[in-house]
């Protein structure tokens, strides 16, 4: 069904569209599917780069926490300071102490990134050994400092802090200061050592190899969620729906990136320290990188597709228009002109059949006009032997002999039915006829017909003519009135069982001449009609309706000798008669229409 409907399109629709299916289609799903292909390279190109962003960012920072736990050890073995606080160093003021282990203290950390650094400080906890500097004091000191009374147990030796100090958050790093008495194998424990470390500088994402801002920014947040640290305190909103995906039960705590609002993120636990990072990568790159794709990719399909559409509709235009010339020389053809035309250029198939078919016509004009040359010769040959046969002077004058007879026994009706008869036989051998004939004579042929028709069927009808006055200056074709009016009679009015009406009118309509013959008969249904129209029109020899062979065969006189314009149409209803029109050319006497 689908295939039917296809094809009733023309060739050049239907090659439009198979081109579009076959080419146009699968080229922009091929596209899609390769930009989508190269959409995942570029996406993961950028998540590889940003998880190793985030990795070297986190190795640094461990990297830096771990080198601060080494100067605090560092620190807490030194010599000097462990001899001082214990009171070894000889010296009795505790500024003088202080001051020795503060420049002790500036020693160590003048190697670790000192702008990161906001103070460190050594707290003694030997009462009797006072000792007092800028990076050193009192164990009561650190009693008044907010971390010493939430201050956890140093059961690995160290501990970190987290405070606020002038606008700033603080990172602290603790670390008891032990001194080992190895004669005795003892351990004293005689204070703590704190390093305060600006978290800003710390973590903050930095500038990269251009010396440009960063493209990503850090949130470092506590284990309850509080925020610590951020490089942009603008996407702090990312945080808050990055906490209410983690409380929903998804793990964001793997390295991996994630997507965020309009961030990428990655989310790391620094669970040594009690802290998290999250990182946020703008999607800007990725956006632009797709933009890149799509000035590249679209275009390119466009100018692409533009091609192959303006390549195959200059093909199909010129294939279809090969296919629609012979399409036109078949319909030439079927109008009856075999006249060969100009053949179709090229060697493939379709110039193959308008070659055959042109040698078609060719042998198909030869045979016909040999053949309506030899049915002419035959019909000519039929009449002359149907004349030698049968001499006209022999019927004249048994005509004459059966109509003197019938005077003598006073049988007129006898007479005038052999005048009739005699005008007949004249009119019909043609000898002063030609084809075609006056109105009046073909009416006068009728007419002699119907006399003896009336006497035949013992007047069980009457005639009416209505003929116009000026159309007997007309030629029409010989025999043609005759053949219907007999139809009319034997099949419409022979069957009735009351008297019936025939009626012939001929008058001039536009640029024809419209005879029309009607009886109030029997008639026919609509089917009957229709079958009948079709059949007096149907150009192959037909054999299966006898009764309407004469109507048939004037018909095709009309058509092949006045053109397919003109001929018989036929209209009937059941018992209300029938109308038989004739449509003619006018044709005046000399020949001129």
């Amino acid at each position: 069904m689908k295939s039917k409907k296809i094809y009733s399109y023309s060739i050049f629709k239907q090659l439009v569209s198979f081109t579009i299916v076959i080419s146009v289609v699968p080229i922009i799903l091929i596209s899609g599917f390769l930009f989508q292909k190269i959409e995942r390279l570029i996406v993961g190109d950028l998540v590889n780069s940003h998880e190793q962003i985030t990795a070297q960012y986190m190795k640094n920072i461990e990297e830096k926490m771990l080198q601060y736990q080494n100067s605090l050890e560092f620190i807490a073995n030194n010599t000097i300071i462990l001899d001082t606080l214990t009171n070894s160093s000889g010296k009795s003021s505790p500024y003088m102490k202080g001051r020795d282990i503060s420049t002790e203290v500036t020693k160590s950390l003048l190697l670790d990134r000192p702008s990161e650094i906001r103070n460190c400080m050594i707290y003694s906890k030997i009462g009797e050994n006072p000792v007092y500097g800028s990076r050193a004091t009192m164990m009561e000191e650190a009693k008044k400092e907010t971390w010493y009374r939430n201050k956890k147990a140093l059961n690995e030796g160290w501990f970190t802090y987290i405070s606020a100090g002038k606008g700033q958050t603080i990172l602290s790093i603790l670390r008891e200061i032990e001194k080992i008495d190895l004669l005795n194998y003892t351990k004293k424990d005689i204070g703590i050592i704190k390093l305060d470390i600006y978290m800003e500088r710390l973590f903050s994402p930095g500038k990269n190899w251009d010396n440009e801002k960063s493209n990503f920014d850090v949130i470092v947040y506590g284990a309850d969620g509080q925020d610590l640290y951020d490089s942009d305190p603008d996407k702090r909103e990312v945080l808050t729906e990055f906490l209410q995906r983690q409380s929903d039960g998804e793990d964001y705590h793997n390295g991996k990136i994630h997507t965020i609002s309009d961030y990428v993120v990655a989310g790391t636990a620094l669970e040594e320290y009690g802290m998290n990072i999250l990182f946020l990568f703008t999607n800007s790159e990725l956006m632009e990188k797709k933009g890149e794709i799509q000035l590249l990719v679209i275009p390119l399909l466009l100018l692409v597709i533009l091609a192959i559409l303006f390549f195959s509709y200059l093909f199909t235009y010129r294939f279809s228009a090969r296919v629609g010339a012979l399409v036109q020389k078949i319909k030439v053809a079927e109008t009856g002109d075999l006249t060969i035309t100009k053949p179709i250029a090229g060697s493939d198939e379709i110039a193959y059949l308008d070659k055959q078919f042109s040698h078609m016509l060719k042998k198909l004009d030869k045979l016909i006009r040999k053949n309506y040359i030899q049915q002419l010769e035959n019909k000519e040959t039929q009449l002359r032997n149907l004349q030698l046969q049968i001499n006209p002077h022999f019927l004249y004058n048994t005509l004459e002999t059966i109509s003197s007879i019938a005077a003598v026994n006073q049988a007129f009706v006898v007479c005038d039915m052999c005048e009739k008869l005699g005008e007949i036989f004249r009119y019909s051998l043609g000898k002063n006829y030609g084809e075609f004939v006056t109105i009046s004579q073909e009416l006068h042929h009728t007419q002699n017909y119907i006399f003896i028709q009336k006497i035949r069927y013992n007047e069980r009808f009457e005639v009416f003519y209505n003929v116009e006055a000026d159309v007997d200056r007309y030629m029409i074709l010989r025999f043609i009135l005759q053949p219907i009016v007999e139809n009319a009679i034997v099949h419409g009015l022979g069957n009735l069982t009351s008297k019936g009406t025939l009626e012939i009118s001929i008058r001039r309509e536009k640029d024809a001449l419209l005879i029309v013959i009607e009886d109030d008969g029997v008639g026919m249904d609509a089917e009957r009609v229709r079958d009948l129209n079709a059949f007096i029109n149907e150009p192959k020899e037909v054999r299966d309706n006898k009764k309407s062979i004469g109507i048939r065969n004037v018909n095709q006189r009309i058509q092949l000798s006045c053109g397919n314009e003109y001929g018989i149409f036929i209209e009937s209803m059941p018992y209300q008669g029938s109308r038989f029109y004739i449509r003619l050319p006018l044709i005046q006497r000399g020949g001129d229409m």
